[in-house]
């Protein structure tokens, strides 16, 4: 094998390593969780992670941030509660900031509680971009 040929598959190896380490894959995306008839996924901690889940948010018709402060400081951790015609749906951890929720059609109240204060939003299944901000 010459120097040059060698020099190729080497450089091709660590090309592809770098596009595994580099890219979201379905190995760093959130696991999908389900409660009754919803579906969701939470998680973005870390730039991979999030754009890894960001890539799922075609599969869910909700989403919501949970965030801090002025300048939006990233929350995870947060005890969350889906409600549903007064009804609760759906109770989780979020791991990380940003929450995708898979619905049936409909309005639904979403409230997570930090530092024992409780914030909630009201959002219609198509929205993607909900907040709740302590």
């Amino acid at each position: 094998m010459s120097i040059t040929h060698q020099a190729l598959r080497r450089g091709a190896l660590v090309g592809a390593l770098a596009t595994c380490l580099l890219s979201p894959s379905l190995s760093q995306a959130a696991q999908v969780h389900h409660v009754g008839t919803l579906s969701y996924a939470c998680g973005g901690v870390g730039e991979g992670d999030l754009k890894a889940l960001q890539a799922q948010a075609p599969h869910f018709n909700l989403g919501f941030w949970m965030v801090e402060g002025p300048r939006g400081a990233y929350l995870a951790d947060v005890p969350i509660r889906i409600r549903h015609q007064g009804k609760t749906v759906a109770e989780f951890t979020a791991d990380g900031p940003l929450c995708y929720v898979q619905a049936p059609a409909g309005s639904y109240t979403i409230e997570g509680t930090h530092r024992q204060q409780q914030r909630s939003v009201t959002v219609q299944t198509g929205n993607k971009n909900a907040y709740l901000r302590w």
